[in-house]
């Protein structure tokens, strides 16, 4: 497959839809504007895609990630660095009675088992929304590990599959917090997407 200028542009949108409705349930949990860059999109491999959407990053991160299913199959995802992760709960947290370590533990895994769960529900619901597709996600996953052990974790499993790359990074105005979304469909997937796109550029012509 080969995105054309304006199939890369509606893909762009795409994203940007989703993405920006992830970013508002976020403002809303902090109470704070987010900003978001503008989504990258890319046909690569699974293995390619992991250095395209890191960039770089090392280090213990956090991962709440989604099996899709339905009309669309693939891996929906957000990661945050760890310290973040500890940031992000904190304030949700804010003055409420201190919790014994590992009570506390378990209880940011699971506020941001949560957390992830509401933004890549609401980026999913956009996209399928409007590319009129059927898109099921599974109970959310929560891991951490180092940035490349995680996204080998949440990759299809075969690496050299071509995929689709939707990417964007989250940044919370006020706070040192920074996140990303990563979107990874598979093969048949993206050819789906493809003809989606390719209907709503009809459409608009």
């Amino acid at each position: 497959m080969h995105l054309s200028d304006a199939q890369r542009d509606v893909l762009t949108e795409l994203g940007n839809i989703g993405i920006s409705r992830a970013a508002r349930q976020l403002s809303i949990l902090l109470n704070e504007p987010i900003r978001i860059e503008v989504p990258r999109v890319e046909l690569c491999s699974a293995s390619e895609a992991s250095g395209k959407c890191l960039d770089g990053k090392s280090g213990e991160m956090s991962c709440v990630y989604q099996r899709m299913s339905g009309e669309l199959t693939g891996r929906i995802a957000l990661l945050l660095p760890s310290s973040g992760s500890h940031l992000l709960f904190q304030e949700l947290l804010g003055h409420a009675a201190p919790l014994h370590a590992l009570d506390l533990r378990a209880f940011e895994h699971e506020a941001m088992t949560e957390i992830g769960n509401i933004l890549i529900s609401s980026c999913v619901s956009a996209m399928a929304d409007m590319l009129e597709l059927r898109i099921d996600v599974s109970m959310p996953r929560f891991a951490e590990a180092t940035a490349q052990d995680l996204f080998n974790d949440t990759a299809p499993d075969r690496e050299e599959q071509p995929a689709l790359l939707i990417h964007t990074r989250l940044t919370a105005a006020r706070r040192d917090l920074e996140g990303s979304i990563v979107l990874l469909l598979s093969a048949a997937a993206a050819e789906k997407v493809m003809f989606a796109v390719q209907a709503l550029i009809l459409a608009a012509d």
